[in-house]
């Protein structure tokens, strides 16, 4: 997506006051843009309500929840006036208080705690759990709007607790709504627990509004820099992740390296083997251990021999320049080497935990040989880096972790053809090279290589960018005339889903005057009458055939047709509709005409009845067809949210009819996401598939998507599913 430079000088001249105003305007944005899915939101929460009466096996819940369903039957208005006045009065309080945020929640943390309740604790967790949750699903879209609002109030940038419109703002005015709708204290539990992110109000759009309304305003953010910034805010998720795969890792963890240090420090007395270093001075390496229970840093010492027999290996793999693959493994090794016979219990431990995640490196199929002997050749450099520094296991963004997974990411780029002449290969040689020839204890080296990893890979990308400008212009002429399409089909079916446009009329319209009406909205903004033209004459051809039961209708009928048939023809002159079938369209609709002119003045009210039936029932078939339609387009399966997550920058392997397998990155998604354009690394051979296209094929299995997880990440979880003794 192109960016747009962020404008500080803009933004500076904001007064204070006139900052506040801002925000303030907002607030009736924020207000129509829900109030506009009140009503599904209603018939959602509804459903589930039935749903519970009719499943539960508790008859209090049952008796509760069906009540709580017919209270909402009964006043779905009342309920929506009073959502729509909690959100607009929380909103503008919230907006109001941004200057006074921390002595506010001050002030709302002094609460006793043993005067909470159970019932209100367990209502306060679901209530962060239901927050927590729409904030994950509009996490791009609310980081968009924190560096937006942060830079009307010259805070870049403010966290999600401090966004007057962050999704626990809607989710307290959804519950004190329905405590207002209803009095008793024992509904307002049911609902919050079986509120879900897919029941709630759709927020991620709430916030696209309240984006696109500030940058109207002029506050205008460069989104990809905001994604870049913004990795580390998503950092816990990423934990998150791990801990559904394994919630006891840190406790795995810290059982293998704290016990084990707590030990050897009380037979020891702290102090490790002493050893002459390079420069005449002699004493112990510690290692450090992050932060115990009581909050202090853990240090455990390292014996200086056995470092520096590591030093001298790692020259002596440097000078072989290749790690074969029976060597891989070669980590084990040392703990039975004779200058590794001090070894502690805790580097030990360390030794078998690294080689473990190694094992799963190099047992990863998406990581190319030649490149897995690289990554191979820094065995000994991340060993010493991990005895001397116990994060590289605790934290996921420790330099040598990043490092490993930058290159085993950076991999994916090359695929199974990689060979030296490649850039990107020659550039992690020289990495590889340069970790093995300087790292001695500076961690720092690592994000240095990182860095200049990084820089290589985003200078390819915007080779890339340039590549694919072309295809780009292109997918967005298709996309744009697809919403055309969308529109003018649209625009058709509110006017014969009445029932009242006769059969002959209704299927010129949709096979015919939907192709004006995609013209039309296609250039309605350079020429905004055209729609309006060919929407009027539609509705024209419409009215004229509607039965005229006065001589003022008809003579109002007369007066429109030549230059009602005019336009028609003009129209049809244009999309060059010269079949048959207009000879025979014509023919039919003169006819028409005439037998609506012959038809008597007065019907009998038999007659009125039957042609209103007739009307009524037509109009019910379509809407039910129409329900019918729109329910399916609805339903979204796997794949389908898939797609919807899917951001530039994923890496896809396509397979053709014949069995080739080539990978294509993801470089393009267009604004409303129908379109996706694929290239390779260069930027060369890219093409453009719909969404339809892509759906078709990742169901078919023709199209797979690269992980791009950590593989340190995956490795740490498969290596501590049995820990070290």
């Amino acid at each position: 997506m192109d960016t747009v430079p962020l404008n500080t000088a803009k933004v500076s001249e904001f007064s204070s006051s006139s900052r506040l105003l801002m925000l303030q305007s907002l607030v009736p944005v924020a207000t129509n843009l829900v109030s506009s899915q009140l009503e599904a939101f209603t018939s959602r929460l509804t459903d589930a309500l039935f749903k519970i009466s009719d499943q539960t096996l508790q008859p209090e819940e049952a008796a509760n929840s069906f009540q709580a369903c017919q209270l909402l039957k009964r006043n779905q208005t009342t309920f929506y006036r009073l959502l729509a006045s909690q959100i607009s009065t929380m909103l503008m309080k919230e907006v109001g208080a941004i200057n006074t945020r921390k002595r506010l929640k001050d002030n709302h943390d002094i609460k006793d705690i043993s005067l909470v309740t159970f019932e209100e604790m367990e209502n306060k967790v679901l209530t962060n759990n239901l927050t927590k949750s729409l904030e994950v699903n509009s996490a791009e879209k609310l980081v968009e709007l924190n560096c937006r609002i942060g830079l009307v109030m010259k805070r870049t940038p403010i966290t999600v607790s401090q966004n007057p419109f962050r999704p626990e703002i809607f989710v307290n005015a959804v519950l004190q709504a329905w405590m207002e709708l209803e009095s008793t204290t024992v509904t307002p539990h049911l609902i919050i627990r079986i509120m879900q992110p897919d029941l709630f109000l759709n927020l991620s759009s709430v916030y696209q509004g309240l984006n696109d309304a500030l940058a109207e305003r002029g506050i205008v953010v460069d989104t990809d820099a905001v994604k870049r910034e913004n990795k580390k805010r998503h950092a816990p998720l990423k934990s998150e992740d791990l801990d559904s795969r394994d919630p006891y890792l840190q406790n795995k963890l810290r059982n293998i390296f704290y016990p084990q240090a707590s030990k050897e420090r009380n037979q020891s007395g702290g102090v490790g083997a002493v050893a002459q270093d390079g420069a005449g001075q002699s004493g112990p390496l510690q290692s450090w251990l992050p932060a115990g229970a009581g909050g202090a840093v853990d240090t455990v010492t390292i014996d200086r021999q056995f470092f520096d027999y590591l030093t001298g290996m790692q020259k002596q793999i440097q000078q072989n320049q290749l790690v074969q693959p029976e060597d891989r493994s070669h980590l084990r090794r040392l703990t039975q080497e004779a200058s590794a016979g001090e070894l502690t219990h805790i580097d030990q431990n360390t030794i078998e935990l690294l080689a473990r995640i190694f094992d799963y490196v190099f047992s990863d199929d998406s990581i190319p040989e030649e490149i897995k002997s690289l990554i191979g050749q820094l065995q000994i450099p991340t060993l010493k880096v991990a005895l001397l520094d116990k994060d590289f296991f605790f934290k996921e963004n420790h330099p040598a972790r990043v490092l490993i997974d930058t290159l085993a990411k950076s991999s994916v780029l090359l695929g199974n053809d990689a060979t030296s002449e490649d850039p990107l290969y020659q550039m992690i040689e020289g990495i590889v090279d340069r970790v093995q020839q300087d790292f001695d204890q500076q961690i720092e080296l690592f994000s240095d290589v990182v860095a200049d990893l990084e820089a290589f890979l985003k200078s390819e990308e915007a080779q890339t960018e340039q590549a694919i400008s072309e295809p780009v212009e292109q997918a967005l002429k298709q996309e744009k005339m697809r919403l055309a399409r969308e529109f003018a089909e649209n625009d058709v079916a509110i006017r014969t889903d009445t029932g009242e446009v006769a059969g002959f009329v209704e299927e010129f319209l949709r096979k015919q005057w939907i192709r004006i009406l995609t013209i039309a909205h296609n250039v309605k903004e350079e020429k905004p009458n055209a729609l309006e033209n060919a929407l009027r004459t539609m509705d024209d051809l419409i009215w004229s055939l509607k039965p005229k039961n006065t001589s003022e209708e008809r003579k109002e009928l007369v007066s429109k047709l030549p230059a009602m048939l005019t336009l028609l023809n003009a129209w049809l002159n244009a999309i060059k509709w010269d079949e048959p079938d207009r000879v025979l369209f014509f023919s039919k609709l003169a006819e028409r005409h005439a037998a609506i002119a012959r038809a008597p003045l007065e019907l009998s009210p038999r007659r009125q009845l039957e042609i209103a039936v007739n009307i009524a029932q037509r109009a019910s078939e379509k809407r039910l067809n129409r329900h019918f339609v729109d329910q399916n387009e609805q339903e979204v399966d796997e794949w389908g949210k898939m797609v919807e997550g899917l951001e530039r920058g994923v890496w896809f392997d396509f397979t053709t009819t014949a069995g080739v397998t080539n990978r294509f990155k993801l470089a393009w998604v267009s604004p409303k996401r129908t379109r996706y354009i694929f290239t390779n690394r260069q930027g060369h051979d890219s093409f453009s598939i719909s969404r339809e296209e892509l759906l078709a094929q990742l169901r078919n299995g023709d199209a797979t998507i690269v992980s791009a997880e950590s593989i340190v990440d995956r490795a740490l979880v498969e290596a501590l599913r049995d820990p070290p003794n």
